[in-house]
């Protein structure tokens, strides 16, 4: 819900598996729901998205994103910042060097990213800032030359020229 001076007081979803939109989408109307209603005094509800590469290319789906529109007016909910670090799975194993896999250097990276960066502008209300968390560029280890690190450089660039065209 929206605190004071631009402020978000936000569930995020990062905490629940879902690796797919349907495990996703269920715990939204569980577990973010339950809190709502614990905690949402009857304001409009803020939630932070945590969407998985193979989520967020199923609710980029036409009929699918509708629906999630139609379902957070229902709800009196509504999506301001997407998680987009951890790309798939993250839940129940070793992460720390995992997390950053792809890194910047590919351009399935790039990809999803723009594709977070569509589903935030289409979901964000009117006059609310949207954001899209992504990983910082690569795990230092992965990094063994300076071509990796000019070929992060330009799919950031090529990024945010993409979102530069969403505005």
């Amino acid at each position: 819900m929206e605190l004071k001076h631009g402020l978000h007081l936000a569930y995020c979803t990062n905490i629940h598996r879902g690796e797919d939109w349907a495990q996703t989408f269920d715990s939204l109307k569980t577990d973010v729901l339950a809190v709502r209603d614990r905690v949402g005094s009857g304001r409009a509800y803020a939630i932070g998205l945590r969407l998985s590469e193979v989520a967020a290319r199923e609710l980029s789906e036409p009929a699918v994103l509708g629906a999630f529109q139609q379902w957070l007016a229902d709800e009196n909910c509504y999506v301001f910042t997407i998680n987009g670090f951890p790309f798939g799975n993250f839940h129940g194993s070793r992460v720390k060097e995992q997390v950053y896999v792809p890194d910047w250097t590919s351009p399935d990276r790039l990809a999803y990213t723009n594709r977070l960066f569509d589903l935030i502008a289409a979901l964000v209300p009117e006059g609310v800032e949207g954001s899209v968390s992504t990983l910082p560029g690569s795990f230092k280890e992965f990094i063994t030359d300076e071509s990796q690190e000019r070929v992060i450089r330009e799919n950031i660039w090529k990024c945010a020229e993409h979102i530069a065209a969403l505005s």
